[in-house]
């Protein structure tokens, strides 16, 4: 019997406390969530709470398990857009571990030479007047998780302000990447090329250390939308308290000395209980905590091809 090629995600993420957090007795404020649709369709969300309200750890956690609930819904097979391509297997064997010896500075400037903005087979495509039902379904996600958030808040009689998060959520198959964004934090992808393309942008307020929040009155106006077709390999979703290992700002550029270990990591058919074990590990290593004391969420995922 003939076998047939079959692409899956294989995904670790991790939400921990930072340590100004820590010395204070503070709950986490960020969260994450995922789940794997059919195919090759791969849902996931993180979302970062205000450190300076009562409530953002439960808002946060709302926001991401409301995106999930409600992409799940969709069926996604008439959304695809017109572009397509196909991926070859990508695997790689390198322990998360072995980072350590990996140098990345958010003062690098030459940023590996693969790290580009999306060219030559791969287009991001910005919103339109005219939105297409992919982008429709992205910013219903959004409404969908500001709803709970204020659903939340009126269950408990508090100011839904007191409930304010980030959100990204993302939608990856192989063909193509699609994701909303209210707020900093950043969504990367790596394609079949090794390109390293950041499809969001962390978003910044009038004010240093200001964003835009999924309870703002302007959230849904002002949030990212971004579809990107091509090779998709590996992707990453993180909050703010990695942007400054991330990527070189202003500009948003991915670091790739920060991501290659990473794509590497996850590329390895780890158990998954080892894996997070490992990630958990390396956000709370001193390579990462002496550079942000904030909360960390980091989601990986590499599409893997099986055989069946």
């Amino acid at each position: 019997m003939k076998s047939e090629s079959m692409k899956t995600w294989r995904v670790l993420a991790a939400s921990v406390c930072g340590t100004s957090h820590q010395h204070r007795s503070i709950p986490c404020q960020d969260a994450c969530c995922w789940k794997r649709g059919s195919d090759d369709i791969l849902l996931a969300a993180v979302a970062d709470g205000a450190g300076s309200v009562t409530r953002s750890d439960l808002g946060a956690n709302v926001a991401v398990e409301a995106a999930i609930d409600f992409l799940a819904t969709v069926d996604f097979t008439p959304l695809r857009p017109t572009q397509s391509a196909h991926l070859a297997d990508t695997e790689l064997a390198i322990t998360l571990d072995m980072s350590e010896t990996e140098e990345f500075s958010d003062k690098d400037s030459d940023n590996e030479a693969k790290s580009e903005s999306g060219e030559d087979s791969e287009t991001v495509a910005e919103p339109s007047e005219t939105p297409s039902p992919l982008e429709t379904v992205l910013r219903e996600t959004l409404a969908a998780a500001r709803d709970a958030v204020n659903a939340e808040a009126e269950r408990q009689a508090i100011d839904r302000r007191e409930y304010a998060s980030t959100l990204i959520a993302i939608v990856a198959t192989s063909e193509w990447v699609a994701v909303a964004q209210i707020g900093d934090g950043a969504a990367v992808v790596r394609d079949i090329k090794e390109k390293t393309i950041a499809l969001t942008q962390p978003q910044q307020g009038e004010y240093a250390n200001q964003t835009t929040f999924l309870t703002s009155d302007d959230a849904l106006d002002t949030a990212q939308i971004r579809i990107w077709t091509g090779q998709a390999t590996h992707l990453a979703l993180f909050s703010d308290g990695l942007q400054r290992l991330a990527l070189q700002m202003p500009e948003g550029t991915p670091f790739d000395r920060f991501f290659n270990p990473l794509f590497q990591f996850i590329a390895q058919d780890l158990d998954e209980t080892e894996g997070h074990r490992q990630l958990v590990a390396f956000l709370q290593s001193p390579r990462v905590t002496q550079r942000t004391d904030d909360d960390l969420t980091l989601l990986l995922g590499h599409l893997a091809g099986m055989r069946g």
